[in-house]
């Protein structure tokens, strides 16, 4: 029992997979509580399911209670018979369980120091006056069950006063972030013969989040593909999400606090809806800026457990050869599309205008190179305007400012935070000034007429990209 606890679970992944039992039991609201600022500390998960009988509830807290080799109902969640027990003493040394069915109360506890002092497989069964005594049995209703893990160890990590308090809160918000990916599905009705799971940590409801963006109108769903394997079906269906420039500065914000473009993409694998693994192409891509944008959805029921060799902490899944070979020629079109909505923006920029002011180069070894454009209009007229003898100098300050150009920086600003990252500005006023400056230098005689000035203002990036207030500056001022 002492090795158990040390199968490498942290609070998340912990708490998640007591929550499956849950589940498993038609659960419809599940609530965990932990008073940070309380003595003892003590971590409780209620849910409102079909409850336990007390023989129920003594087979449910035997280690290994059922094989993973016996075929388990269509959307159980449990595998080895050991979740419950592993999870709980993996954060704590006591264990107890509560659970009302048929108007009957059970309840049954396993304390690591009894096994130990007694060297005997010692489950108590509490009298009536212990149980009523239980921290948040009021929140158990009729039917259901009361998971209270005590003796918490682990949790707090030797800290005490306001660091252990402050250590608590940061855990229990990343439960809660943890819950609101894994087990999104359920809480939006997004699983089949099952009502809405609401879950809340201290009352606090958590709400799901979608790695796939679904809620974006932008969001490419490519066709599912299935397979079978053994009469069961495998689901594969691909996603390439949104450019930056496509979500609400709210929304990215929203995205870039909960998770990291970079680091999730990859495969999502779900076990009867339940999120077991995800981040990750199964080492046959690497993971990288071009294909950050693109996600894979990959559904298979539990039938097939030992086919994705799942660990006990449903923490992680490889797929069979089957679904590697057909999973690798999925990620290679979707890599490629991902690639043209990453890179396909920039280029639009650089093409949006007649005129670009930098001039991207594929050299024969296929090295990229970037420098000034020389013949548009706003550097000849920059190099004319100089005084003869220094056009060299200028010409050779241009070509400084191009190879100079900071790339690490722009890239490692851009990858974290795209949003954040802008060269022109902002302020209407500004952008008027720096229209009216240009067309003094661009052209002073007004030839060009207001469209093709627009468009050439537009190249340089200096009144910032938004075409519709270059042109009704550039009216006004041909106008005048």
């Amino acid at each position: 029992m002492e090795s158990l606890r040390d199968l490498g679970y942290s609070l998340e992944t912990a708490i998640a997979d007591i929550i499956d039992n849950s589940i498993s039991a038609d659960t419809t609201h599940v609530d965990i509580w932990c008073a940070v600022d309380v003595e003892p500390l003590a971590l409780a998960v209620v849910d409102d399911g079909h409850g336990m009988a007390e023989e129920e509830l003594i087979a449910a807290m035997r280690p290994g209670s059922t094989s993973p080799m016996e075929t388990r109902e269509a959307g159980d969640l449990g595998r080895f018979g050991l979740g419950l027990k592993t999870a709980s003493f993996s954060q704590g040394r006591r264990l107890t369980v509560v659970s009302r069915k048929d108007g009957t109360t059970s309840a049954a506890i396993w304390d690591l120091d009894d096994l130990a002092e007694q060297d005997d497989w010692v489950l108590s069964l509490p009298d009536p006056d212990e149980i009523r005594n239980l921290p948040w049995l009021e929140t158990l209703g009729e039917t259901g069950t009361l998971i209270l893990l005590e003796k918490l160890d682990r949790l707090t990590e030797d800290t005490d006063g306001e660091a252990r308090s402050d250590l608590l809160s940061a855990k229990l918000v990343g439960l809660q972030r943890h819950l609101s990916l894994v087990f999104h599905r359920f809480i939006e009705g997004d699983t089949a013969d099952r009502r809405k799971l609401k879950l809340r940590v201290n009352g606090i409801a958590v709400d799901a989040f979608d790695p796939f963006c679904r809620g974006q109108t932008s969001t490419q769903e490519l066709p599912v593909e299935r397979m079978s394997i053994g009469g069961e079906t495998i689901e594969i269906r691909p996603y390439i999400l949104p450019h930056h420039s496509k979500l609400s500065p709210q929304t990215w914000r929203y995205y870039k606090d909960r998770s990291d473009f970079l680091s999730n993409q990859g495969a999502y694998v779900y076990r009867n809806g339940r999120l077991m693994a995800w981040g990750d192409w199964f080492r046959m891509i690497p993971r990288g800026e071009a294909t950050k944008l693109a996600r894979v959805r990959i559904d298979f029921p539990s039938s097939l457990d030992a086919l994705w060799t799942i660990d006990i902490k449903k923490s992680r899944a490889h797929p069979p050869p089957a679904v590697r070979a057909r999973f690798k020629r999925i990620i290679e079109r979707i890599a490629g599309r991902s690639m043209r909505v990453h890179q396909g923006r920039g280029e639009r920029m650089l093409q949006a205008d007649a005129s670009p002011v930098w001039i991207r180069t594929v050299g024969r070894d296929g090295i990229i190179s970037y420098a000034p454009d020389f013949d548009h209009p706003l550097l000849r007229a920059a190099i004319a305007g100089s005084d003869p003898k220094s056009e060299g100098a200028v010409s050779a300050a241009l070509s400084a400012l191009g190879a100079a150009l900071p790339v690490d920086a722009l890239y490692a600003d851009f990858a974290d935070d795209p949003k954040r990252v802008s060269l022109a500005p902002d302020s209407p006023d500004t952008q008027r000034d720096t229209i009216t400056e240009l067309k003094s230098v661009l052209d002073p005689d007004s030839d060009m007429g207001p469209r093709d000035f627009a468009r050439l203002v537009l190249s340089t990036g200096l009144a910032g990209r938004n075409i519709e207030v270059i042109e009704v500056v550039a009216l006004e001022l041909y106008a005048a």
